[in-house]
């Protein structure tokens, strides 16, 4: 911002008139703190006078204080009505406050006293755009181009609009055109390098995030867009982290937390550097991803850590035999890793998917077990290394106590427990050892007389053990209780996969993934698939979603929280899940989502209709999966979008062999024998075909009996779904796949760049069998009427 103001002959100053040019000169010469600070002086001392409030109000604009731009400038307006360049800074001000409506008056304003004002047209379009009318934002700018053809920021911005309503190519000549106006317009480098990359076009896209890294090579932007070209092309993933760290460095975007996590998932662990490490503390502290998705990269990270290193070889080579403490810990002890940044953040946010770090928390666990029996019951001392024990059994609790148990050791803990029983019983103190390992073996809830464990001052890490077993089971119990019951479960197969999850409600999960600023369901489809022709919805600020078969609601409470004007109403067959969820959702701060228990096989009957349903991992559980689609059907709006998860048949043949395996060997779906059968699995040669199953859900009770005992599983097939599509009046709008077998299909497919031809799709799952190894997970849009 430069201001001027002609200066009369010396003689003839006044001091006001002194004061203005001593303002203007401030501000030319960067002193706009100080020229703020007199402008608001002058305008309390004349408040009739626009000049004060003008300036003021502009620099508190550029310095990012909206709210008080708008003050002065609209008094400066009111001063002033006819001068058009207030009305454009106060519309201005008035779209960084959100009040978009307002600011396209103030535009309309400016733009009645000087038509011509490219400016006040721009800024016009880019509030309009904001508030989701596209077209007229399209309007204002082709304006302002046709009185300023080579004006960068409006072709800019047209592209913008452009692509925000699915019109790549012509997105695309709007920013080449902004850049062949102003070569150095990083931003339009940047958005054409997106739209490249949504093309598929990742080596020319990496291009433009170069060029705009030589401008200005500390651009978060352009460091996330080279990073996320790089992983889609397989590059080095130390590259592309390289990119990712310099940019959390810069600002820690969500996009730059997201492609950390995509690259530590990728990444050697011994190649994480130190800036890296402490990045993957606060990524589960954020946490920036599901937690159970850091979970493995960050437990193979510790494998190579200096100090759990040890612990872990020392577990792994002593492996079954207990190992005493003293020895297991060495040689800093339990309280050095209390006090490790990582390692207590790791076991209290998901199970521990290795097999290493389960070993080693085994026989910590025996150990902590030795010492708490070995404690007096008058010890009431906070004992060394409790931080570590504490997380250690809320692990144990997370993963439902999947550990294996020696028969002596079991003996053991039951002993503790009856003795903590006891204690409780006579109002006694009890020692923190005691209450820590008890809970590393089984639920404190399920002692005798565990409602009086919250009561007690705990030290902290023991209070939320103590809350994790005993509190938030209360909660969850309560909440079940109250439950809507919205249709009859009489299903004989309903029935018995109800009757699994109440007693595994799965998946545990801990902590949700963050998501960015709720968005229009429209624009997130668009950006998801740029190159399918999606029919929008026309539902930006009302949109109503049935999660079918919710689980314990992690999935349910992301997309509450993902789309603008939500109103989701997630339903299951589990009481407990549904508890869990319910308890969960409020944990969060969610109001847009409700939960009910329900069949969807009774669903048909519902008297309400949605715009989206989400069917994720539950169909396949119903004795005719096609039929609940078909039900589910009949409750999507003409022109409503499902998201699907179905097993395929090819990926999960390795856990259908294992399956076969654990019956013939007489395993069951109780938690003892499950504990067995994975020590079983876990004997086998690294190489045996059966260990394909340690995938993350092996590393809990309720994850391992969802996998290898559920009580009704389908699987399918592409060209099974690509048949009922077909028969059912359903586009496919494409899967949801990490950028790197999209490019590797399109490379073998070119001539579906789409994605969407699930023939090809079913040959390219013929060569690369492990590619849908958790589910087909697509996105669906119903069709309006017939041939549409």
């Amino acid at each position: 911002m430069r201001m001027s103001e002609e200066a009369p002959p010396a003689a003839s100053l006044d001091p006001v008139r002194e004061e203005k040019l001593a303002i203007v000169a401030l501000v030319n010469a960067g002193g706009r703190d100080e020229a703020e600070r007199r402008a608001d002086a002058l305008a309390l001392r004349l408040p009739q006078d626009v000049f004060g409030f003008s300036v003021s109000g502009t620099l508190r604009l550029t310095r990012g204080d909206a709210a008080g731009a708008v003050a002065r400038l609209t008094r400066a307006a009111a001063l002033a009505p006819d001068v058009a360049d207030i009305r454009t800074n106060l519309g201005l001000a008035l779209a960084d406050t959100g009040d978009l409506e307002a600011a396209v008056a103030c535009y309309d304003r400016a733009l009645e006293l000087t038509p011509d004002s490219v400016a006040a047209l721009t800024n016009r379009g880019a509030a309009l755009e904001a508030a989701g009318r596209h077209e007229e934002a399209a309007q204002s700018y082709r304006r302002a181009l046709a009185l300023a053809p080579g004006h960068a920021k409006a072709h800019y911005n047209l592209g913008n609009t452009l692509k925000a309503r699915g019109r790549l190519e012509e997105a695309l000549a709007c920013y080449d055109q902004a850049l062949a106006a102003d070569p150095q317009y990083g931003f339009a480098l940047i958005s054409r390098g997106m739209i490249l990359a949504d093309l598929g076009l990742h080596a020319e896209a990496a291009s433009c995030a170069k060029a705009a890294l030589h401008l200005r090579p500390d651009q978060p932007e352009a460091l996330d867009l080279l990073a996320g070209c790089l992983l889609a092309q397989e590059a080095d993933p130390a590259l592309a982290m390289g990119y990712v760290t310099h940019s959390l460095a810069v600002g820690e975007g969500i996009e730059a937390k997201r492609l950390f996590c995509a690259c530590l998932r990728r990444l050697p662990p011994w190649k994480l550097d130190a800036a890296g490490l402490g990045m993957l503390g606060r990524a589960l502290a954020g946490p920036w991803d599901r937690p159970e998705m850091l979970a493995g990269p960050a437990a193979r990270v510790l494998e190579h850590d200096a100090q759990v290193g040890p612990c872990l070889r020392r577990a792994v080579a002593a492996w079954p035999e207990p190992v005493p403490a003293t020895e297991l810990f060495a040689p800093a002890g339990a309280a050095a890793l209390a006090a490790h940044p990582l390692l207590a953040r790791l076991l209290t946010a998901a199970p521990m998917p290795t097999v290493e770090m389960e070993r080693f928390l085994t026989l910590a666990r025996a150990a902590l077990l030795t010492v708490a029996a070995q404690t007096p019951p008058d010890d009431l001392a906070e004992p060394a290394g409790l931080a570590f024990y504490a997380a250690l059994a809320r692990q144990c609790c997370i993963n439902e106590y999947a550990f294996a148990v020696s028969e002596a050791e079991a003996g053991q803990a039951e002993a503790l427990r009856r003795g903590l029983e006891e204690a409780l019983a006579a109002d006694r103190p009890l020692p923190a050892l005691w209450v820590a390992a008890a809970g590393a073996y089984g639920l404190l809830g399920a002692l005798v007389g565990a409602d009086r464990l919250p009561g007690r001052d705990w030290p902290e890490p023991l209070a939320a053990v103590v809350d994790q077993q005993v509190g938030q089971p209360a909660i969850e119990a309560r909440l079940r209780e109250s439950m809507e019951r919205l249709t009859p479960i009489d299903d004989e197969v309903s029935l018995r996969v109800r009757r699994q999850y109440e007693e595994n409600p799965y998946p545990r999960w801990v902590r949700v993934a963050p998501v960015d600023a709720p968005v229009a369901f429209d624009a997130f489809m668009r950006r998801r698939f740029p190159l399918v022709a999606y029919t929008p919805l026309g539902r930006d600020d009302r949109l109503d979603v049935l999660v079918a078969g919710c689980g314990t609601g992690q999935h349910a409470l992301e997309t509450a929280r993902r789309f603008r004007g939500a109103d989701v109403k997630a339903l299951d067959l589990s009481l407990a899940s549904l508890g869990y969820a319910k308890r969960k959702a409020a944990q969060a701060g969610a109001t847009n989502i409700a939960f009910a228990q329900a069949d969807i096989l009774r669903l048909g009957a519902l008297d309400r209709r949605f715009d989206v349903i989400e069917a994720s991992g539950v169909l396949h559980h119903l004795a005719d999966p096609f039929a609940g689609w078909r039900t589910l059907l009949t409750l999507l709006r003409p022109g409503g979008c499902m998201r699907l998860g179905f097993y395929s048949s090819l990926a999960r043949r390795g856990i259908v062999r294992a399956r076969v395996f654990l019956q013939a060997k007489g395993y069951t779906a109780t938690a003892e024998s499950m504990r067995r059968c994975r020590q079983e699995l876990l004997r086998l040669p690294p190489d045996d075909p059966l260990r394909q199953v340690l995938l993350c859900d092996f590393f809990s009770l309720s994850g391992c009996r969802d996998m290898l005992f559920h009580v009704c599983e389908h699987t399918t097939d592409l060209l099974e779904i690509k048949s009922f599509l077909h028969d059912n009046g359903l586009r496919l709008l494409g899967f949801d796949l990490d950028a790197a077998p999209l490019t590797a299909y399109r490379r073998l497919h070119p001539s579906d760049q789409p994605a969407t031809n699930l023939s090809d799709w079913n040959t390219f799952e013929q060569q690369y069998p492990d590619t849908f190894i958790e589910m087909y997970q697509f996105w669906v849009q119903k069709k309006k009427r017939a041939g549409v």
